[in-house]
């Protein structure tokens, strides 16, 4: 089958929303509530809780490249990268319960700190690659249709921000019924269950034939990286995954701060949450129909623009709820569009190398893109706690100074219009839509 003849259905478009609703569990627990469980709970301190992400992401962009190494690789009756779901899925659930299971006996301490390291390398760093990597390489691989590609990565979107917007508005109520670790425990389960979902309910059907069984090219790596080295459109994306990730990491890690600290309810993350989110699934609603019509690279350009307006906005709320409401509401609209267009853009990105060098290579494309995106996520929590760090927030302390409270407020709102307007850049400087029409005619026509 060649990818194109075959339109998906509703139940995998569904399966392949679950798989990043089980993996977003984890990244919104971790988003919004590692920082403060590490900073407020076991008592280490913002800078080394930034460092320590830091120093993670550079670990994880080796691991990241030997997973996409190891994804084109791999060759089973299931296909590259769909198998590697089902065998990830329990390491998920255990590294998230790992992850919120300090003991008590090292808070405040050096062991504390060790544990940290340990525990949030062993899941960000192999167990999250091995599940996210080929998890995005999927979508590149079950179809070959631009308009079902960016229809299925709206609806993964739409599923993941519905995912985010649930954990954001229950933690903090269950946190204070059953704890840290009880609190991951159930979340743990849950995303077990959307991981399995999502391998049972896909299939690549790329190589697919007549029984199912799905034939793959194995691809070493001494053909794939100089092939990879001469798509410039492979540069431009890793380094949009990675700014575009600083942005949204370090609003949603300082979310919990502005919260607590600015406002002084911990309670209101949940409208926060609500304003952002629910304007981006909206978004995400009517943003497959937008793409057909103008093309993705037409509607990431608005997105951006809407996020930076957003992003100013939220800035300047100080602590004025209903303007930070107003400007979030604004960012939810631009993040719709950027959020599901980046990830369809990938695939679009594999299909151009193949294209232009002959050499199809969904693992190390994503590989690249994916260490721009975890650098982005670990960058992103770091530039955030530094920002505390530096305007001198002390998580024991029982009131914050005036430039601890200005730093959080820079954090949660003007970082990301800076990030925003950087985004906007690499935008107009992708521009894979002008050839994507051809790009399709002439692969179809190589595995016809």
């Amino acid at each position: 089958m060649d990818g194109k003849s075959k339109r998906l259905s509703f139940g995998e478009k569904l399966a392949y929303g679950m798989g990043d609703c089980g993996a977003n569990v984890y990244v919104a627990m971790a988003s919004t509530f590692l920082t403060g469980y590490y900073t407020d709970t076991v008592g280490l301190a913002a800078a080394a809780v930034g460092t320590m992400m830091l120093l993670a992401r550079i670990f994880d962009g080796i691991t990241d490249l030997m997973m996409g190494a190891l994804v084109d690789k791999t060759k089973s009756k299931y296909g590259k990268a769909r198998p590697w779901v089902m065998w990830t899925a329990p390491l998920m659930a255990i590294g998230l319960v790992l992850l919120f299971a300090v003991p008590k006996s090292m808070y405040g301490t050096h062991a504390g700190l060790v544990y940290a390291y340990v525990s949030y390398i062993f899941l960000n760093c192999i167990v999250y690659t091995a599940n996210n990597l080929p998890y995005n390489a999927l979508l590149s691989r079950m179809t070959l249709d631009v308009h079902d590609r960016a229809s299925t990565a709206s609806m993964r979107f739409v599923m993941t921000q519905i995912t985010t917007l649930v954990i954001n508005a229950v933690t903090a109520n269950l946190i204070g019924v059953i704890g840290w670790t009880g609190c991951a425990i159930v979340f743990a389960i849950i995303e077990f269950i959307m991981l399995f979902w999502c391998f049972i309910g896909c299939k690549e059907h790329i190589g697919e034939d007549e029984t199912g069984v799905v034939k793959t090219e194995q691809v070493p790596l001494n053909k794939a990286l100089p092939a990879l080295l001469r798509n410039q459109y492979f540069y431009l994306q890793a380094i949009l995954f990675l700014i575009l990730y600083i942005g949204v990491v370090a609003n949603g890690a300082s979310t919990y701060y502005y919260a607590s600290t600015v406002l002084g309810n911990i309670t209101v993350i949940t409208f926060l949450s609500m304003a952002s989110t629910i304007p981006a699934v909206i978004a995400n609603f009517i943003n497959p129909t937008l793409a057909v019509k103008y093309g993705k690279r037409k509607t990431m350009i608005v997105g951006s623009i809407l996020m930076i307006i957003g992003s100013i906005i939220i800035g300047l709320a100080n602590s004025n709820l209903a303007l930070a409401i107003c400007g979030l509401i604004i960012k939810g609209f631009g993040m719709g569009p950027i959020m599901s267009g980046v990830f369809a853009l990938t695939a679009d990105v594999v299909d151009f190398g193949e294209w232009k060098t002959g050499v199809r290579s969904e693992g190390l494309v994503n590989s690249c893109t994916s260490f721009g995106m975890k650098v982005g996520i670990g960058l992103g929590s770091a530039v955030m706690t530094w920002i505390l760090a530096f305007g001198g927030y002390d998580g024991l302390a029982a009131t914050q100074t005036e430039s601890a409270v200005t730093s959080i407020k820079f954090a949660y709102g003007y970082l990301g219009a800076i990030c925003a307007g950087i985004c906007l850049v690499l935008i107009l400087l992708i521009n894979i839509d002008k050839n994507i029409n051809q790009i399709q005619k002439d692969l179809e026509a190589k595995r016809a």
